[in-house]
């Protein structure tokens, strides 16, 4: 009865000890690579959007990202996004996405750089699409302000919402 007990156990461990590491599918940015590599960041943002509150993102992208993007001149305008810094850890999640977004339009789009527009809508799609994936993985997770951001991208309208809070100073 032993043997029959220990070998069971073994048949049914095995689908799940050769079964597939669980979430994790896609390559794991190699922070250790060199920071210089336009490629590292671009694919280190795209994992950062992908999961911006796993613990990767926090301990690892957002620091590398941050000292990256630390000298680089470019607005991110928070009236686009008000009350967002008091929406805990979400909400700091999608200011940095912001950052990193508008961060990397720059660099793969040079020649805009200065189009505050362009760059600023870039940022607010990225974390739009960041707070999608953290609503994928947890619907209870929700922004009512970021639920209207992202009605607007899907309509087409999110450029209409920069344009309106692109925070120009007025005379």
């Amino acid at each position: 009865m032993k043997v029959l007990a220990a070998a069971l156990l073994a048949v049914l461990s095995l689908p799940v000890l050769a079964s597939a590491p669980p979430e994790r599918e896609r390559p794991n940015t190699d922070v250790s690579a060199d920071p210089i590599d336009k490629s590292v960041i671009r694919q280190a943002v795209r994992d950062h959007e992908a999961d911006p509150l796993s613990k990767e993102s926090r301990t690892k992208l957002a620091p590398m990202l941050l000292a990256h993007f630390e000298d680089m001149p470019y607005v991110v305008c928070l009236d686009q996004v008000p009350g967002l810094e008091d929406e805990g850890r979400l909400g700091k999640a999608l200011l940095w996405q912001m950052v990193f977004g508008t961060g990397v339009f720059i660099e793969q789009n040079p020649a805009r750089a200065s189009d505050r527009e362009a760059y600023m809508l870039a940022g607010l799609q990225s974390a739009v699409r960041a707070y999608r994936n953290v609503r994928t993985k947890d619907p209870k997770k929700s922004i009512a302000l970021f639920e209207e951001l992202d009605d607007m991208e899907r309509r087409g309208k999110l450029r209409e919402h920069v344009h309106a809070h692109a925070c120009v100073k007025k005379p």
